[in-house]
């Protein structure tokens, strides 16, 4: 469930951070609420003219397309490794694609090549929605099957 969430998240890397001693990893995340985006769809296609969706986008938060800041938490982990990612960047943005875990630990498969591997055998994933959302007249569509874009996740190397 949690990987639908953070689908089509966006990140910078200077908001991820690693705590070894704590053995936990922390991202703040630009997350599309797509909990909202579907309930605002079935509405939508209930009847809506496309006039009146763009007024009351305009005027009620609670409906449309909603973006919110959140924090992805993954605890227990054992180990940490990044593929295409500049750790500590401002200037690269990151687009989660899916969350995909194993016996061993998580992926976080973003676009392109990127992606996270956090080791653990026990990891435990939290995601919070911090503050409040605003509005955002675009919902990402880009056609990718979850369960290919986890057959097809990246391989990560030792080095981080």
């Amino acid at each position: 469930m949690l990987s639908g969430l953070t689908q089509d998240a966006i990140f910078v890397p200077s908001d991820m951070t690693i705590e070894d001693d704590k053995r936990r990893f922390v991202a703040i995340l630009n997350r599309f609420q797509w909990e909202r985006a579907t309930a605002f769809d079935t509405q939508d296609s209930a009847g809506a003219s496309d006039d009146q969706a763009d007024a009351r986008f305009q005027d009620d938060i609670t409906s449309g397309y909603t973006r919110s800041f959140a924090a992805l938490t993954v605890e227990g982990i054992t180990g940490a490794r990044t593929k295409a990612i500049k750790r500590g960047s401002r200037d690269q943005f990151v687009s989660i694609m899916a969350l995909v875990p194993d016996d061993k630990g998580l992926t976080i498969v973003c676009s392109g090549e990127s992606a996270i591997r956090l080791s653990g055998p026990n990891i435990r994933v939290f995601l919070e929605d911090l503050g409040e959302p605003w509005p955002t007249q675009r919902k990402p569509e880009h056609g990718d099957d979850l369960a290919e874009i986890a057959a097809q996740a990246p391989t990560l190397s030792e080095e981080s």
